[in-house]
């Protein structure tokens, strides 16, 4: 079994031919706010921007509990704070309504709602946000799909561009927000129905679509090959073999020190937060365990988050880091207690 806390992990897979010689020191598992201290319901996973003051911002979307009723179901809310207490200023709560151009998607739907779970900062100082939607239409069930959306006023409002990606079966939860820029492409992580799966489009052909309020054509990974339409009722092939439960309402970055992609994957009932790593962003291998608890909880939505690091949105880390997350209730989902790690790199010198 993999060192829980406290003990530096070796990436070997990393350090092997890069001359790297580092390890990846993982803290304690540290408590930041009580479920009575908590100002928001965790929905989903934190997205980071810093504004133009290096003000680290911290979004959510949906279930703000704030002590004023007029905000207290808010869909939508930015705080930011030092790493000790990320959420201690509200800045900010819209309701789905103001926050939302749903630009004639979902027009007939009985229900309907979308989460941004990750931002990308383009070049222009505009947001590109990774979405995830449910949406129930008259008699039928439930349906899940990862989406795009776009804001040219640095998250303030949102223009929906449509869904890229759905599960083999639609009513499955897909997910969704992590994602990497490998080389040229947008690659992002979802549930599908034969495990936890990946998809991309290019970068630039996501991005030109985009401020158009459009989408391209996304490709689910199968087989070894990247040619399955990522709306194909055809699931993608997992990325790794899992013990059932696994799931990926978890966030990813790239770690510069390591040379490697990182990407969260929570467990539901077996009580842990893993880390895998890639060298390539194809080929995964499971790293360390992140958290783990034996009191039922489980940690979704995690977030990668470097206050000083080398991009302002968090979606690459240097190699002094944090993971944030949510222990929470899964039968109870209002209870939520937020927690952080500590992921340092080191020179084995150092150790």
């Amino acid at each position: 079994m993999t060192p829980l806390y406290g003990i530096a992990i070796f990436l070997s897979m990393l350090c092997v031919g890069e001359g790297l010689g580092a390890e990846l020191e993982v803290g304690k598992a540290t408590l930041i706010y009580t479920d009575d201290e908590i100002p928001i319901r965790y929905d989903g996973s934190l997205s980071t921007i810093k504004d133009t003051n290096g003000r680290m911002l911290f979004f959510h979307s949906f279930g703000c509990r704030l002590k004023n009723k007029e905000y207290r179901r808010s869909r939508h809310s930015w705080h930011t704070g030092p790493p000790h207490d990320p959420l201690t200023t509200h800045l900010s709560s819209t309701n789905d309504e103001d926050f939302w151009d749903y630009d004639g998607w979902y027009e007939n739907a009985d229900e309907r709602g979308i989460w941004i779970l990750g931002m990308y900062e383009t070049d222009d100082g505009h947001l590109l946000g990774l979405t995830h939607s449910e949406v129930r239409y008259p008699g039928k069930q439930q349906q899940f799909a990862l989406g795009i959306g776009y804001s040219k006023d640095h998250g303030q409002s949102w223009t929906y561009c449509g869904e890229i990606i759905k599960a083999a079966d639609p009513h499955k939860n897909v997910g969704g927000g992590a994602y990497h820029v490998v080389g040229d492409y947008l690659q992002v992580y979802y549930n599908d129905t034969e495990g936890q799966c990946m998809a991309r489009a290019q970068l630039r052909d996501v991005l030109r679509r985009a401020r158009s309020h459009r989408v391209g054509k996304w490709l689910k990974y199968r087989k070894g090959k990247w040619d399955m339409p990522g709306l194909a009722p055809t699931s993608g092939s997992p990325l790794f073999p899992g013990k059932g439960g696994e799931d990926v309402h978890s966030d990813a970055a790239y770690c510069t020190a390591l040379k490697t992609y990182l990407l969260t994957v929570q467990t539901h009932g077996r009580g842990q937060l893993l880390l895998y790593a890639s060298s390539d962003g194809v080929e995964w291998e499971l790293e360390t365990v992140v958290d783990s608890n034996n009191d039922g909880l489980i940690q979704p939505y995690s977030t990668f988050v470097d206050f000083d690091g080398p991009t302002r949105d968090c979606h690459q880390v240097d190699g002094d880091f944090y993971i944030y997350f949510p222990r929470k209730n899964p039968r109870n989902h209002d209870w939520d207690a937020m927690y952080r790690v500590h992921l340092q790199v080191k020179s084995r010198v150092e150790q």
